[in-house]
C-alpha cells in the first residue's frame, strides 16, 4: 500500500505516557533541569501526531510546532528542546522503534 494511502497508527496514549514517563530520562535530548511535565507536551503532540495529521514529521513540523504551543501548559521547553521529544514520539508509534 502506497505511504500517503497507510491507515493512521492506532496508538494508547495511556501506554504511550507511561512508556515515555519511565523512559525520557534515558533520552539522548534529555536535560536534568526539566522534568516529566515539562517534556509531556511534547510526547503527546508526538504520539497523537500520527493520528490527527497526514505525512512525514519533517513536513508537518511547522503543523506540529503550533500543535505544541497550544497544549505546552507550564511546560518550560521551547520548541527548539521540545522538537526532538516529539520527533521520538511519533517516531516510536510510526515505525515501532523502540529505542530503548
Amino acid at each position: 500500500m502506497p505511504q500517503e494511502l497507510a491507515a493512521p497508527p492506532a496508538i494508547n496514549p495511556t501506554a504511550e505516557e507511561a512508556y515515555w514517563r519511565d523512559a525520557y530520562r534515558r533520552e539522548p535530548y534529555y536535560r536534568a533541569e526539566f522534568s516529566y511535565e515539562d517534556y509531556s507536551p511534547a510526547y503527546r503532540v508526538g504520539y497523537t501526531g500520527p493520528v490527527r495529521r497526514h505525512g512525514e514529521f519533517d513536513e508537518l513540523e511547522h503543523a506540529l510546532k503550533d500543535d505544541f504551543q497550544r497544549v505546552r501548559g507550564r511546560s518550560r521547553l521551547r520548541w527548539e528542546e521540545a522538537r526532538e521529544a516529539t520527533r521520538a514520539a511519533w517516531r516510536r508509534v510510526t515505525k515501532g522503534e523502540h529505542p530503548h
